[in-house]
């Protein structure tokens, strides 16, 4: 990917950043098999937390329990350039770290002229939980063409937290 690309691709992966309201979330359940879900999309504004609202039962959830592994891609079907983020970590919050994700969530909330949760959303009796990865690495897509203009081969470029922010 020559440098002009690189700029413009990471332009479009800082735009997903700032416009997607979900993505997409691998994980591998027990028998290696793959899985994927959308999500609502949440994080902090220097990437060091990706944020998430599930229900503990569900198949993502008990992948993410037994593994702490996902993968996640934020990409526009029409629109070419995507983000590709691999997250450790991964686990259900309480506490100070469920405190911090919630203000997130209820920034977003906010912009979006909807009423603010509850701690209680999250807690006690209610199905869902906060869930939280840190990311380790971020990739941009690229395509090289054929000398007519086909998709020769998709690949991936790493970017950096810093490129992003």
């Amino acid at each position: 990917m020559d440098q002009n690309e690189k700029r413009s691709r990471t332009q479009r992966a800082k735009e997903l950043l700032r416009t997607a309201k979900y993505a997409a979330m691998a994980t591998v359940n027990e028998d290696g098999s793959p899985h994927n879900t959308p999500f609502m999309f949440l994080y902090e504004s220097d990437l060091s937390r990706i944020y998430w609202g599930s229900h503990p039962d569900s198949v993502h959830s008990k992948n993410i329990a037994r593994t702490g592994e996902v993968f996640i891609v934020l990409y526009d079907a029409f629109e070419s350039g995507g983000l590709f983020i691999k997250g450790h970590h991964a686990h259900a919050l309480t506490g100070g770290e469920l405190d911090a994700a919630l203000m997130v969530h209820n920034r977003v909330r906010a912009s979006r002229g909807q009423d603010l949760l509850k701690l209680g959303y999250y807690t006690g009796k209610s199905p869902q939980r906060m869930w939280s990865a840190a990311p380790i690495a971020f990739w941009i897509n690229g395509t090289k063409r054929d000398s007519e203009g086909n998709v020769a081969q998709d690949y991936r470029e790493e970017v950096s937290q810093n490129d992003l922010v």
